[in-house]
């Protein structure tokens, strides 16, 4: 139903009616900003990323091959930006010399202590699904915080089916090892706080 919605709205969007991408925009661009956001872990910057996808589809819908879903090709294009920002800040990082590097160090450790106090249990496993590997990153929300089918998200990451389940399942034993450590400490620290509070 919702495919064949959006073939009807494209149909009008080439004709020049532009009411009828602004319902596109307007049905995925909460999607498209989660789907940024999850692979990003900056919330302006993934908001830029989602109007720039939806730029390059508009201009590119002439040449959208209708034998995909355009919620397909809409994530397609949102990943590739998400990767290019992705190399970019790792270039970025990588140009500092090892003196910044040296001087944000203390500053970054102390954050991520304050973090851990501060933030709900989302937060810890929006941090830990920042630093999968940009593979299992992207299968890991597209499957399970999208809610995508192995073989949509097989067609969107351009890999078998088989090698998105291997991904999926991989992804969950990664942040299963990396959150537990996180949060026995998150409650542990969270328990003395309160009962520090208490006595107070």
């Amino acid at each position: 139903m919702a495919e064949a919605r959006d073939t009807v709205l494209i149909r009008k969007c080439l004709t020049g009616d532009v009411a009828a991408y602004s319902a596109l925009v307007d049905r995925y661009s909460a999607r498209i900003i989660n789907l940024a956001y999850m692979m990003i872990g900056n919330r302006h910057d993934s908001e830029d990323i989602a109007q720039e996808a939806f730029i390059r589809a508009y201009r590119g819908l002439k040449r959208f091959q209708q034998k995909a879903k355009f919620s397909s090709w809409l994530y397609q294009i949102a990943l590739n930006l998400c990767k290019d920002y992705l190399k970019a800040k790792v270039r970025h990082v990588k140009s500092l010399d090892d003196e910044q590097l040296t001087a944000m160090e203390p500053g970054t450790r102390e954050q991520a202590a304050r973090a851990v106090m501060e933030s709900e249990m989302s937060d810890l496993m929006r941090v830990a699904i920042s630093k999968l590997p940009v593979p299992y990153r992207e299968t890991f929300v597209l499957r399970h915080l999208q809610g995508l089918e192995y073989e949509e998200v097989a067609s969107i990451t351009a890999v078998p089916a088989d090698t998105v389940r291997v991904r999926a399942y991989r992804a969950r034993e990664l942040l299963r090892g990396a959150l537990s450590p996180d949060v026995d400490t998150f409650w542990r620290e969270k328990a003395a706080k309160e009962k520090n509070g208490s006595k107070s």
